[in-house]
């Protein structure tokens, strides 16, 4: 009897399965006999049952075919609408926005030959299959962002070999195929922020390895990047992964921003241009292999207490160093000889090293934090800032710098904006 039990069990199972299988493709088209468009933009289509698909008239597109682009906006549509791209082929974009969309068949692209950029944020999809886009093969730009996505097929991409930005951010998914993105050789920028991801595969970018210019991953569970993930990007951005302690990367970076994560320590060993590490606050240890090329450092609110690479960025136009209590070594900057903007804390650590600041002839913004709050000194001021009033003198500024200020400095404090008043002006005559 049980084996009997079991048997019915699977029959009823797979009689389930096939069930569901017929009814989402013989769902009931009706026909769209209006539609409320201002332009190209069309509102109010009320389609909400799961077992019915609108599909577009020849009557309701003629007014539509100046267009290349089509938004739906403000709708419920619990299916993606039908022979859209068959009565409009000149479509070049097609933007389905906050209608609670929650399937896409196959046949919704049948005659999108014209079809570059589709958008559909901001709705209620969840599960898609893997043939979802096999007739939408033209497609350059996808955005599935903001809706409950948990998995992805492997191969539901695939088809699209002229993809080259996708973004799948503000999901559910947890996990992510290796092969996600294999075979797609024209994409180079990869949005996968807000999910729940604790961990990218190392092959994830196999085929995009050298051309990918752009990966987002986030406000993710992210606990670790694979070393030799990435070979050559322009920008990496990481930012509150809270369970992420350490990052070791070979790649050559343009910027890198791996800010309010749980970092401890930071390891770059190719070049690098830009780096954002603020609010790690156990970070305390940062190495640059090839610093020479570093532009721009961003390490306030750290646990560092040393940058020992300092010495040899020659090229650095931009540091902020705020909030470090140990760090020992600022003086290491003089050999940035084009520095132009510096923000640092001043404390009985930095106090010894103010004398470095009239060697950086080409620092026009300086922003000093002390006990008391801050000060931000501006070089040949933009006629647009003003202040109201100022809280502090030129005398009391150059007890703190302990050196004159030159004559073309200017004082501003940033709290206090928009009277027509110039700003106080301090140095010699």
């Amino acid at each position: 009897m049980r084996m009997l039990n079991y048997l019915n069990y699977i029959c009823i199972a797979v009689i389930g399965f096939a069930t569901c299988e017929v009814s989402r493709q013989k769902l009931e088209e009706i026909a769209i006999e209006s539609l409320d468009c201002r332009e190209n933009t069309c509102t109010n289509l009320k389609y909400p049952l799961a077992a019915e698909v609108a599909y577009f008239s020849e009557k309701v597109t003629k007014h539509l075919r100046n267009y290349e682009s089509l938004i739906l906006h403000s709708s419920h549509l619990a299916n993606l609408p039908r022979k859209l791209f068959l009565k409009l082929p000149q479509l070049v974009a097609f933007h389905v926005l906050e209608c609670e969309l929650q399937q896409v068949d196959r046949e919704c692209f049948e005659g999108a030959k014209s079809l570059r950029r589709l958008n559909l944020g901001g709705n209620a999809l969840r599960v898609l299959d893997s043939n979802t886009f096999e007739l939408a093969t033209q497609l350059e730009e996808l955005n599935l962002s903001d809706n409950q996505i948990e998995d992805l097929p492997t191969t539901i991409f695939r088809p699209l070999k002229n993809l080259q930005r996708i973004n799948l951010s503000k999901n559910r998914l947890m996990t992510i195929s290796q092969y996600i993105f294999s075979q797609l050789g024209s994409l180079n920028s990869i949005n996968l922020d807000s999910n729940q991801l604790s961990e990218l595969p190392g092959e994830l970018f196999r085929d995009q390895r050298k051309h990918l210019s752009d990966f987002s991953a986030r406000n993710n569970q992210l606990e670790r990047i694979p070393f030799n993930m990435f070979s050559k990007i322009a920008h990496l951005s990481l930012s509150f992964n809270r369970q992420l302690r350490s990052l070791h990367l070979s790649a050559e970076i343009n910027e890198l921003e791996a800010t309010n994560c749980g970092l401890e320590s930071v390891k770059l060993d190719g070049r690098v241009v830009g780096v954002q590490l603020e609010t790690n606050l156990n970070l305390n240890e940062l190495k640059i292999s090839e610093p020479q090329d570093l532009e721009h450092l961003y390490v306030a609110n750290t646990n560092l207490y040393k940058l020992d690479f300092l010495s040899k960025a020659t090229k650095l136009v931009d540091l902020d160093v705020t909030g470090i209590v140990n760090l020992a070594d600022l003086p290491e900057i003089t050999s940035a000889k084009g520095l132009e903007r510096l923000s640092f804390t001043y404390d009985n650590l930095t106090s010894d090293h103010m004398d470095m600041l009239p060697h950086l002839k080409d620092l026009n913004y300086l922003e000093i934090s002390h006990e008391e709050g801050s000060e931000i000194f501006i070089k040949d001021l933009d006629e647009d800032f003003f202040v109201e009033e100022s809280e502090l003198n030129c005398g009391q500024l150059a007890d703190l710098l302990e050196f004159e200020l030159p004559k073309d400095t200017a004082i501003l404090e940033d709290r206090l904006v928009g009277d027509p008043r110039g700003p106080m002006r301090c140095g010699m005559s």
